[in-house]
């Protein structure tokens, strides 16, 4: 009797928990709320840091530090060339999962929703499945489909990784990199130690977000460049946003603009008003491993909802179209 009561209680404390979820963009704004009247948003907008200086002892990396070998960016950014070549500019729609059916190595194939239409946090999950494909056809190493089930990417539960993928603060997901925390498959890094096939999820002043793959710097004249130092602004990247009309939306690049530097013209569709912070919650940023060191965590047993997806948070729009 003790124990069905013990069960009784932590499921009505979850489902208690699940009834009170309110949504990314309501959070973002009761945050804002909380820290100044009216809401003002510079306490959020920390300086960017300063650049470190480096010896050339620096440079030399300790025995235990990873090297860029050790990260799955290579193949990302090789998907993001393969989208974009593919599937650039076919529409935004914000119901829309993947622009094509993708084969999900002998296990099936994960279907497309109003292809080619697509949406961000799918714009990830889609460049993660590509990035799948071109490693296992370059390296003859299959293993990354047997990690996860199929099901992982079809899925919104606590044991799903798209679940986390499209953002449920329940489970600890604030972002793609946080996602493949969880999931074992991906690791932290900040923002001034990104590399290009990097995954970042931002928010912005207006209390929408962004789910994106990081490709570089930027400076004030949107210039791209690899290393961070003082004159970034911001950073390029790749997602799918903007409107449903062919050539006004879906996969594309943009200049994500950090707030505190206004939004400057530049030869380059912008996205501006993009807080930058030193909280994951804000800023969420990370890199992808390589299979190697994939560790599976255990399934967790909590009774969460499923993710619900935010479609006024994740609205796809942006500065230019």
């Amino acid at each position: 009797m003790l124990k069905v009561l013990s069960t009784f209680l932590l499921f009505s404390f979850f489902a208690a928990q699940a009834q009170a979820r309110v949504s990314p963009l309501e959070e973002l704004q009761t945050e804002i709320r909380k820290i100044l009247p009216g809401g003002d948003i510079s306490e959020l907008t920390k300086d960017l840091p300063v650049p470190a200086m480096t010896t050339d002892a620096e440079e030399a990396p300790q025995a235990a530090e990873k090297t860029e070998e050790d990260y799955f960016n290579q193949y990302v950014s090789k998907a993001v060339l393969e989208l974009y070549s593919n599937y650039g500019l076919k529409g935004y729609d914000i119901s829309s999962v993947l622009t094509h059916d993708i084969n999900y190595h002998t296990y099936g194939v994960i279907k497309a929703r109003n292809p080619p239409l697509t949406m961000c946090v799918a714009a990830q999950l889609e460049i993660i499945l590509t990035a799948y494909r071109i490693y296992a056809e370059e390296t003859g190493d299959y293993s990354v489909y047997d990690y996860l089930p199929k099901s992982s990417y079809e899925k919104l539960g606590i044991n799903d990784l798209k679940g986390h993928i499209w953002v449920n603060h329940e489970f600890n997901s604030y972002g793609t990199a946080d996602a493949l925390i969880n999931f074992g498959m991906g690791e932290r890094a900040t923002f001034d130690n990104l590399k290009a096939g990097a995954f970042v999820n931002i928010n912005r002043t207006t209390g929408t977000g962004h789910a994106v793959t990081f490709i570089g710097y930027i400076d004030k004249e949107g210039i791209l460049q690899s290393q961070y130092d003082g004159n970034v602004i911001g950073f390029r990247y790749f997602s799918s946003q903007g409107l449903k009309e062919e050539g006004k939306g879906g996969f594309d690049y943009r200049n994500a603009i950090f707030s505190k530097y206004g939004c400057p013209e530049m030869d380059f569709k912008r996205d501006c008003n993009v807080i930058y912070s030193e909280s994951q919650v804000y800023l969420n940023t990370g890199m992808m491993l390589m299979p190697r060191y994939w560790k599976l965590p255990k399934p967790s047993e909590f009774p969460v909802k499923d993710t619900v997806f935010d479609g006024k948070y994740f609205n796809g729009e942006v500065t230019d179209y």
